[in-house]
């Protein structure tokens, strides 16, 4: 049974607009993720004025939790926005006018099998690119699907915004099985190439916006020029990045992916995603991989549980604080100006995960891409790019990528276990059948709960 909130009535102030009451469902609201959301929408009240807002979750505590803190925030900000929670999928999607998923099928415990498992057979773990992402996206694709489908039959004009991850994989799969408006939401770490641009002495000056020329796939892109002030300051990260490398900074368990990222930079003369190094470099991210003490899934795990007792000891007080930590920084900020782009028709340009439909020539129409696109009230229009400055070895990686989602997608609706073998072949981390064999086995014997039968016959 839906709860709602105890309504207060905020006054509308003189010159305000009238509120715009867009149902707004977040799937996954019991996760801490969804407090920060939450945030994010009081810093948008204006924007967002008159929304009702649904958590929804099958996680009770947790997302009593969320709600209770997001009650009483919206409260102390006296903004003109309602919260109601529901563990029931169809009562939060009915008649929505966006839907955000953001879930994790087997939480961190299958995560933490996704980095593990695989270097058992030399191969980088990792929870969205190689085996683990292919796993995570065999587990979840049966999952977004469902919901898509509901969406589409109980609330078909609703725009689905996915964070859910890996991002162009399970966006791919629910634009090629279902008919509703999907756009998945860019959600490589932002801090990475903020770092680089801090580091080469280019610190944006605040409300200051930049455009990107961002081209390629969800943690698999490259950024081949940034327009600030209407001039391209690539070119200036680029030089300083070749000067850094002449250096020969030190290279260590910290800072390796930093490096190599600055690395390609130079080498290429355009900005990596947070995750090229791992194709680039794959044997010595591999050997940086296997010497630290664990999992990034179990440090998250214990990170979880001092955050949890945290949000339980700010829902007890009247004025709860929640203080931004960096794994959840900015985590609003995509998701939130893509609805606001929508809810107010601005045109705004925001790179997002979509299908391609023609903007970058070298990938078929129906592959999801991530590029710059219109976000105005039709949804995410992608913008023409052609080859989006990339180099011709460039795209060969890009459209290997592209092509094994789309395997990767096929295999996890409609195929049979070998087609997700053969599928994880084409995964550029891997290439050979015989090691995706004994890979695949060793995985989806560990997450057999989760995969549907076709997978396992």
């Amino acid at each position: 049974m839906m709860i709602p909130e105890e309504k207060e009535k905020f006054t509308l102030h003189a010159g305000q607009k009238p509120p715009q009451r867009a149902k707004i469902s977040i799937i996954g609201g019991g996760s801490p993720y969804s407090a920060y959301l939450l945030m994010g929408m009081v810093k948008r009240a204006e924007l967002l004025k008159g929304c009702h807002i649904v958590l929804m979750d099958i996680e009770e505590e947790k997302l009593q939790l969320v709600y209770t803190l997001g009650k009483k925030i919206f409260q102390q900000a006296e903004v003109d926005l309602t919260l109601e929670y529901t563990n029931n999928e169809e009562e939060a999607i009915s008649d929505a006018s966006f839907v955000i998923t953001a879930f994790r099928i087997g939480g961190l415990k299958a995560r933490h099998l996704d980095e593990i498992l695989p270097l058992r057979h030399g191969v980088i773990g990792h929870e969205t690119i190689g085996p683990g992402g292919f796993f995570a996206a065999l587990r979840t694709i049966p999952v977004a699907t469902s919901f898509a489908a509901m969406i589409e039959k109980l609330a078909p004009e609703a725009f689905l915004l996915n964070y859910t991850n890996p991002n162009s994989i399970v966006t791919e799969a629910i634009s090629q099985a279902n008919g509703i408006r999907v756009i998945g939401i860019r959600n490589d770490p932002p801090q990475y190439s903020a770092k680089i641009i801090d580091m080469a002495g280019l610190t944006m000056p605040k409300n200051t916006r930049c455009y990107m020329r961002t081209v390629g796939l969800s943690h698999g892109n490259w950024t081949t020029a940034i327009w600030n002030g209407g001039k391209d300051i690539l070119p200036e990260i680029v030089n300083w990045s070749q000067d850094y490398i002449k250096q020969k900074p030190p290279i260590t368990a910290d800072n390796y992916i930093l490096t190599m990222q600055i690395l390609l930079t130079a080498l290429y003369g355009a900005l990596p995603s947070h995750h090229m190094p791992y194709y680039y470099f794959p044997e010595r991210v591999l050997e940086y991989i296997r010497q630290q003490p664990g999992s990034q899934a179990e440090e998250l795990m214990a990170r979880r549980v001092t955050l949890l007792k945290e949000l339980e000891q700010e829902a007890q007080k009247e004025k709860p604080q929640i203080v931004p930590i960096e794994s959840y920084e900015n985590y609003d900020d995509s998701a939130l100006d893509v609805l606001c782009a929508i809810l107010h028709n601005t045109g705004d340009e925001i790179v997002l995960n979509v299908p391609n439909r023609g903007a970058l020539k070298f990938l078929p129409e129906e592959r999801v891409a991530e590029l710059p696109c219109r976000v105005d009230a039709r949804g995410a229009i992608p913008l023409t790019q052609s080859e989006g400055g990339l180099a011709l070895d460039q795209r060969g990686l890009i459209v290997q990528l592209a092509e094994y989602a789309g395997a990767t997608a096929r295999a996890a609706l409609w195929g049979t276990r070998i087609d997700a073998i053969k599928a994880l072949t084409a995964n550029p981390l891997v290439m050979s059948y015989s090691r995706a064999e004994a890979l695949y086995n060793d995985l989806a014997a560990a997450h057999a709960e989760y995969l549907p039968d076709h997978l396992l016959r």
